[in-house]
């Protein structure tokens, strides 16, 4: 039978020519079992043909099943979308989407052919996924990078990625505290340590994770600036959320706070910011969890997010009248992107002064070409 081969107590099915090998079947060469491999074979080829053939289907414990595209499971394709990423994005990104890739939302993808996936398998899997926008998307975005992968792999024969649209979702907008819920919500607190802390997160503006992993060696108090070039992300130092580093001229408040810090933790060149027991601060939910919920409880002021501290600093500096492009800067933030966040703001900290430009500079402008008319007339 050609194609179909008698090997001691087994038989094998000679794919070389379309690419495979000589696939092993664990059936006794029996004159029944030959006609059934002889079948099997042509049901194969068939399929090769049409596209549809996968090793590991017919033969999960062949050594180039492995190496088959058309017989990887999503599972494996995660991890080697994965592994490539890991190249690329910092290592809280990959982590992020490592975490949404094990979730329960692909507990039944994960074992699933990638080649018997299409467009009625896809619509299923996003109508089970969470209806929040927000949720929805931190799910999807990972899910359709994926498929993209696969398509461009040639893993993927369909575009589905395309078929993956992200949800509106509405961001909150900053919901800062005035200066007398500052002052009162920093007398709150405990400790001395959880005080400064958020003192200078309060005037500094700048992020948990940039605050917790600054050292002092980034530190002029002479000039009164801080280098801001790495955050401290699920235990590990990375770059800053832009990837750029940035100079932050600190605020009196701000170098008051690290006057006072001196004598806590300079002598030991380290972090300028110490956790309760006098040590490094190794994530962002010590401080809020151990001092920040507590204290805001204390105050009985309207709870916010410790992230208002930002929001707050880029607010105060606007109602100062401080230069937009100027707080931008100081909070690392794209021009575009702080008029975007903060444009309420912005136009309550004019008080109508632009406008009263603009008036004036229409009035001179009125009385200059009507005193030009007037000039032109009376020389006539």
């Amino acid at each position: 039978m050609p194609g179909v081969i008698k090997k001691d107590q087994h038989i094998q099915i000679d794919l070389r020519t379309e690419g495979y090998g000589r696939e092993r079947l664990e059936l006794k060469p029996t004159p029944a079992n030959l006609r059934y491999a002889e079948k099997l074979r042509n049901e194969i080829l068939g399929k090769i043909e049409r596209g549809t053939f996968a090793l590991a289907e017919y033969f999960p414990d062949s050594p180039r099943a492995k190496d088959d595209a058309q017989s990887m499971t999503f599972g494996a394709l995660f991890d080697e979308w994965l592994a490539t990423k890991r190249l690329e994005l910092q290592h809280s990104t990959v982590h992020h989407y490592e975490q949404t890739l094990n979730s329960y939302h692909f507990d039944g993808l994960r074992t699933t052919l990638v080649n018997e996936f299409g467009f009625r398998e896809l619509k299923r899997l996003i109508g089970a996924m969470p209806k929040n926008p927000k949720t929805f998307n931190n799910v999807a975005s990972p899910l359709r990078m994926v498929l993209e992968y696969a398509y461009k792999g040639k893993i993927l024969k369909e575009k589905l990625h395309e078929e993956i649209g992200s949800r509106k979702n509405q961001k909150p907008e900053p919901d800062p505290f005035q200066m007398d819920e500052i002052e009162h919500l920093l007398t709150c607190f405990k400790s001395t340590a959880a005080r400064d802390y958020y003192e200078f997160a309060f005037f500094s503006g700048l992020r948990p994770s940039e605050q917790i992993s600054l050292r002092w060696q980034k530190v002029d108090l002479r000039s009164g600036k801080v280098l801001i070039d790495v955050a401290l992300t699920r235990g590990e130092l990375k770059g800053t959320k832009t990837g750029k580093a940035r100079q932050v001229e600190l605020t009196s408040r701000a170098l008051a706070v690290l006057e006072r810090q001196r004598g806590v933790s300079q002598l030991a060149g380290g972090p300028v910011f110490l956790d309760p027991h006098g040590e490094a601060i190794a994530n962002s939910d010590i401080p809020l969890d151990g001092w920040w919920k507590p204290a805001a409880k204390r105050s009985g002021i309207r709870y916010r997010d410790a992230r208002q501290t930002r929001h707050t600093f880029a607010t105060i500096c606007l109602m100062a009248g401080v230069n937009p492009a100027w707080v931008a800067r100081q909070l690392g933030h794209s021009v575009e992107m702080f008029y975007r966040v903060y444009s309420r703001w912005i136009d309550g900290a004019d008080k109508g002064v632009e406008r009263r430009k603009l008036d004036a500079f229409l009035g001179s402008e009125a009385n200059g070409e009507n005193g030009t008319k007037n000039g032109t007339k009376g020389q006539i």
